[in-house]
Order: structure tokens, then C-alpha cells, then sequence
């Protein structure tokens, strides 16, 4: 696979990639209401079909570690250009700014429409201020699926902006742990080779990592701390591996002096045998052997291969994209972020409205991922400069538009 760098010192595949990342997480939680495998979602259709586990199994599969790979890649150079202060301070701005400002003022939007879904009555304006005392409660608590769906009826709580503040978490951490390591991952590095030996070693011991963490919790649970930090206890070690994955490979110049070795076909052949893997040993953990520790770390090694091959699946097929490619275009991967923040809440919305319209069901599950991602990308694009007003200004009209429909 070539190298190739976008103007700006944008890495263009790896933009790419990111978008792709979150386009898959908008089909997955435009998908989630029309699967069986979710019966507690926000929004209640009794128009299901197994055929969307399926898709739901795919796109749950690879996104959330691809997109903490990618932001462990970027994290090191900008942790050199601004120093451990600037690089924090910078951090806090892009992400936790955004989490306070939409979980406090859109995502109440999401437990309002899940409020409604169940049977509830009254104003939205009436039902967010019912929320707001939670805003004291920092207790840890630890939800299963079904716990997690109800409490978020009543409580201020994150939802997709999970992301954020374990994103901010794990740069504070590469932060502090800089003085304590020297200078810490750097560039030379890569004169030692792309150490594709060192990364495999390095996937392995993630992959036992997130199968320790199948072990220790169930997939589904969710653990709450405060009102702006909620995760997936079991994904943790994934996550933070990937994160230490996408360090590892910035520090010996992927993407730059050394291309994802490896054919299209190579990467699919071992997406599909993962997949399989992943999906075979889920099905028999809840099935006849639950709970049996060496299947749930199976699991997790399986999890992690299947994240890993569609990355490098993803990754040699962009890296091939012409320079007048949708995929190269300047400005992806603030298009891609907005499209993660805002994304949420207009599903949900979409939903609710195409309960009980007749509508084929692949239709309900295009309207809900095509709409916010043509709303998303449109306004960004249409906006151009001014792109960065996007997120405030949509996720302002969405309140004030809840306070005017649902009076």
C-alpha cells in the first residue's frame, strides 16, 4: 500500500478511515430499533427482523476501536507541537466543551422521545428539568442493559458522547505519562523498521486484554460515573488498546514511510474468518455455555482480530483512492466529528415519527442513517469556513424546536 499525506500534513487515508468509522456507528444506531437483538432501545417498532443482526453485528464490530486507534495516531504529534499543557488544554476544548454543552441541552432530546415511547405524558421543557437534579449524583453505579435504558429516562446521561471523556481520559494519560518516559513515542523510531513483529505481539496482548474484560463484566453493562462519563466496563482494555495500537504505529511511521503490508483480499479473508469467530462465540456464551471464561476470552481475541483486519481492510482500499476522491477531500475529519456529535438524537427522533407508518423496514433503516448523514455533511459543507458553528447552532435549534413541538 502507498503512502500518502493530504495538504496540511492530513493524513488523507487515515481521515478516510475515521469518517468511515463513524458512518458506521450512525448505521448502527439507525439499525438498533429494527434488530431482535436489542429489545430495550429507546424507540419501540415492532417492524424487526434478524436479517439486522446482522448488519448490527458488523458495524458493532470495528468502529469504536478504529476511531481510538485513529485518535491514539494523532495524539502524538500533537502532543509534541504543544507541550503537555497546550496538548491538555487543547484536548478539554474539542472534547469535553462539547460533551457538557450536548449532553446538558441535545441529548435530553433522546430521553424525551424514550420518555414518550413508553407512555410518559407532559412538556419537554417540564420532563429536562426533571433530569437536572441527577446532575449531584457522582456516584459509581454499575447498569445492566435493561438498567441502563431506564435510567436514562431520568437521568442526565451521555450517550454516544461516551467517547469524549474516555478519549480526554486516555490523552491525559499519554500526557503525564510523557515526563516519566522522556521524550516518549517518537518519530525515529520508524528508523528501526515498521515493527510488524512488535504491533502483532502488541494486538495479541490487547486481544486477551478485551478478553479479560469479557470475563470480569458482561458485554452489555454500562457503568455510570457523574453525569458526563458512562462506558462498557468490558470494552475498556479494547478501547485503551487501540488507543496504544494507533500510538505504536505513528512512532514507526505508518502511513507515512511505511504502508499496511498486506492485499485487499488478505485483510477480507480475515475479517470474515473473525467474524465469524466473533459472532460464533457470542451466540455460544449466551447460549448453551455461558459464562465459561475460556470462551469469553475467545471472544475478545476474536473482537479484537475482526476490529483489526476491517481496519486494514479499510486502510488499503482508501490508501488506493485518487486524489480527486470523495474520500480526500480537506476537511474530513471535522466533518466526521461533527457527524458523531450531532448524529444521535436525530435517529432517535426518526425513529419515533416512523413507528406505525407502514414504511418497509430497509426504508425506516435508510431514513434513519441517510438523513443525518446528508444533514450533517450538507450543513458542513454549505457552511465551509464556517463550518465550526455547526454543532453549537443545530444542537441549539434542536432544543428550542423540542420546546416549541412539545410544549
Amino acid at each position: 500500500m502507498s503512502t500518502q499525506t493530504a495538504a496540511g500534513g492530513r493524513i488523507a487515508p487515515l481521515d478516510a478511515l475515521r469518517l468511515v468509522g463513524v458512518l458506521a456507528v450512525v448505521a448502527l444506531h439507525a439499525g438498533v430499533a429494527y434488530g431482535t437483538v436489542v429489545p430495550w432501545w429507546y424507540v419501540t417498532d415492532p417492524d424487526r427482523t434478524r436479517l439486522m443482526d446482522f448488519v448490527l453485528a458488523l458495524a458493532d464490530g470495528f468502529p469504536m476501536p478504529l476511531l481510538f486507534g485513529v485518535a491514539g495516531y494523532f495524539a502524538c504529534p500533537s502532543l509534541e507541537r504543544h507541550g503537555p499543557a497546550g496538548f491538555v488544554i487543547g484536548k478539554a476544548r474539542r472534547l469535553l466543551v462539547p460533551l457538557v454543552g450536548l449532553t446538558l441541552f441535545y441529548c435530553p432530546v433522546i430521553a424525551y422521545v424514550d420518555f414518550l415511547d413508553k407512555g410518559g405524558t407532559g412538556g419537554f421543557f417540564m420532563r429536562w428539568l426533571a433530569l437536572l437534579p441527577s446532575l449531584a449524583d457522582w456516584r459509581f453505579q454499575l447498569f445492566s442493559a435493561n438498567q441502563a435504558t431506564s435510567a436514562t429516562r431520568d437521568m442526565v446521561w451521555s450517550y454516544h458522547l461516551w467517547f469524549l471523556p474516555l478519549l480526554f481520559l486516555f490523552c491525559l494519560a499519554l500526557a503525564a505519562a510523557r515526563p516519566v518516559a522522556g521524550s516518549g513515542p517518537s518519530r525515529p523510531a520508524r528508523a528501526g523498521g515498521p515493527g510488524w513483529g512488535r504491533f502483532g505481539l502488541l494486538a495479541l496482548g490487547v486481544g486477551l486484554a478485551a478478553g479479560v474484560g469479557q470475563i470480569c463484566w458482561p458485554d452489555a453493562a454500562w457503568s455510570r460515573l457523574g453525569p458526563f462519563l458512562a462506558f462498557q466496563p468490558a470494552r475498556l482494555p479494547q478501547y485503551a488498546g487501540f488507543f496504544l495500537l494507533g500510538i505504536f504505529a505513528w512512532a514507526h511511521g505508518w502511513f507515512v514511510a511505511y504502508g499496511v503490508p498486506g492485499r485487499l483480499w488478505d485483510w477480507g479473508i480475515g475479517a470474515v474468518v473473525f467474524f465469524a469467530l466473533m459472532v460464533a462465540s457470542r451466540i455460544v456464551t449466551l447460549g448453551a455455555f455461558p459464562g465459561v471464561d475460556w470462551l469469553l476470552l475467545a471472544h475478545g481475541l476474536a473482537r479484537t482480530g475482526f476490529a483489526l483486519a476491517v481496519m486494514g481492510l479499510l486502510a488499503v482500499a482508501l490508501a488506493r483512492t485518487g486524489a480527486r476522491s470523495l474520500w480526500r477531500r480537506p476537511g474530513l475529519a471535522q466533518a466526521s466529528f461533527a457527524l458523531y456529535l450531532l448524529h444521535f438524537p436525530m435517529v432517535i427522533v426518526l425513529q419515533y415519527v416512523l413507528v406505525g407508518t407502514g414504511l418497509p423496514l430497509a426504508a425506516k433503516f435508510a431514513v434513519c442513517f441517510l438523513v443525518p448523514v446528508a444533514v450533517c455533511l450538507g450543513l458542513g459543507r454549505l457552511l465551509g469556513r464556517w463550518r465550526g458553528f455547526l454543532v453549537p447552532v443545530l444542537a441549539a435549534a434542536t432544543f428550542g424546536l423540542s420546546l416549541a413541538v412539545w410544549p
